[in-house]
């Protein structure tokens, strides 16, 4: 575990130092502003990603957990620079600890569909006593934002269709294999 840590920490900070000073969030209820620079054209800056911690803060976190059948389980984190990362555990494509590079306009995206599908509004937990079946849980963080959704019986539709929305993205990345320990 320390191995795979001191792997993915360097590649992490890599990322994140070179994207921070165009992401960091400065105002709680900021807009999207435009800049320019000498050498490139105008581009978008969306400083709500991620929250307020120095460095390259989670956005997007999606999981899925595993049941007695075959049921997906993995784990997907998306940060502010674009990095992510996925560890899959049963049932999916790909196996064990992964890394891809999505990019801050992906993560954007993530985003702002969470916010259009009135994630921000549901309840934290949609769960009963029943045993064996998977859940959801979504976090997005942004705007100023933290929220945490746990869906397992019960969950509303729209919850649903944008943790299947998601996972059409983030699964289809070009996903590359972290290297194991020694």
């Amino acid at each position: 575990m320390k191995t795979l840590f001191a792997l993915v920490l360097p590649l992490l900070l890599l990322t994140a130092c070179s994207k921070k000073r165009d992401l960091v969030a400065t105002d709680p209820e900021p807009q999207p502003t435009t800049a320019a620079t000498d050498n490139t054209p105008e581009t978008v800056q969306h400083p709500v990603l991620g929250g307020s911690a120095e460095g390259d803060s989670l956005v997007f976190s999606l999981q899925r957990t595993p049941c007695f059948g075959a049921c997906k389980a993995y784990v997907v984190n998306v940060y502010r620079s674009g990095y992510a990362t996925y560890v899959g555990q049963s049932n999916v494509d790909l196996i064990g600890s992964h890394y891809a590079y999505i990019g801050p306009d992906m993560a954007k995206a993530l985003l702002d569909d969470a916010a259009q599908s009135g994630f921000f509004s549901l309840n934290d937990v949609y769960d009963r006593d029943v045993t064996d079946l998977p859940s959801s849980i979504m976090r997005v963080v942004g705007g100023g934002r933290d929220k945490r959704v746990v869906g397992r019986v019960g969950t509303p539709e729209s919850f649903k269709l944008l943790v299947q929305r998601s996972e059409e993205k983030l699964l289809a990345m070009p996903w590359k294999e972290l290297p194991k320990g020694k």
